[in-house]
């Protein structure tokens, strides 16, 4: 006998997840499709339904489709409140559409509650806006004019937490811990699913040439958090360096080193464009 508490959906590219909620409501995160070749031919056409959006920063391989979907879907969208002017008028988006957040608040919402709390999605030092870079990507996805939505998104982060009615936890953490507070409140309330940016570099690594941390450094940071289950994302920068078989390695130690901290946990290697069925199972022996 199967109890679903949600349906999760990881697209492998940024940090983009569709989450359907029991009642059939879907909650859209980071959408980030265009320039991206899925296996497959799968497009952001693909995508079922955007309800609510969460922007966890405004850098463009994070939130390049937003106006595509708010347009399609009417949806609400959660965003920043230093980076909401700019992402307003950059994704031409109704203003009652947006919800400005501001960190540690929440809001009860008749489908869900959000908690949100302060991020860094790059590291002090870190060059993820370069003014001679970027506008060649700007050029080849057809999205001039993007430039202030970056320098933003380096500034501003958020992680995520939506409790479900029933009490089911799902937390986006966007990216790099500079504090501890998040894992103290995790502790508390104890995720049922991460989702955990998993290129994570050892310090003074840059995006192309750093060393990604050993899978037992990574297990150990995973297990701060208190979840069951974890879905990496952003690990589109290990598959374009690694390759897919040796990212599944990868991600298989994690997993194995995870389990040694928690048997009753788990670290998903996430197929993308498939959706995972998360609820309590019960059976009889």
């Amino acid at each position: 006998m199967k109890f679903n508490s949600v349906k999760i959906r990881p697209f492998n590219v940024g940090g983009a997840f569709e989450v359907k909620l029991p009642n059939g409501k879907v909650i859209l995160i980071d959408p980030y499709f265009t320039g991206n070749e899925f296996e497959g031919g799968s497009t952001r056409e693909d995508v079922t339904g955007a309800d609510y959006i969460l922007l966890t920063h405004s850098h463009f391989d994070h939130d390049i489709d937003l106006g595509y979907f708010v347009e399609k879907f009417h949806s609400l969208v959660f965003c920043g409140s230093m980076s909401a002017e700019e992402v307003l008028k950059f994704h031409k988006i109704p203003y009652d559409n947006m919800i400005p957040v501001y960190p540690n608040c929440h809001y009860n919402l008749p489908d869900f509650r959000l908690d949100t709390f302060q991020a860094k999605h790059n590291p002090n030092g870190g060059k993820s806006f370069q003014p001679d870079g970027i506008p060649e990507v700007y050029e080849k996805l057809g999205v001039s004019g993007h430039e202030r939505c970056d320098q933003l998104g380096s500034i501003e982060s958020f992680d995520f937490m939506i409790t479900t009615p029933s009490n089911f936890k799902i937390l986006m953490a966007s990216g790099r811990v500079i504090w501890d507070d998040l894992f103290d409140i995790c502790k508390e309330k104890a995720p049922n699913v991460l989702l955990r940016q998993a290129g994570i570099r050892e310090a003074g690594g840059d995006m192309k040439t750093g060393k990604q941390i050993d899978p037992p450094v990574f297990a150990e940071l995973l297990a701060k958090y208190h979840a069951q289950i974890v879905f990496p994302f952003h690990h589109d920068v290990l598959l374009k360096r690694w390759g897919k078989e040796k990212t599944s390695e990868y991600f298989a130690e994690v997993d194995k080193e995870y389990r040694k901290l928690d048997p009753s946990a788990a670290f998903i290697d996430p197929q993308e464009w498939k959706w995972y069925d998360i609820g309590i199972d019960v059976s009889i022996e």
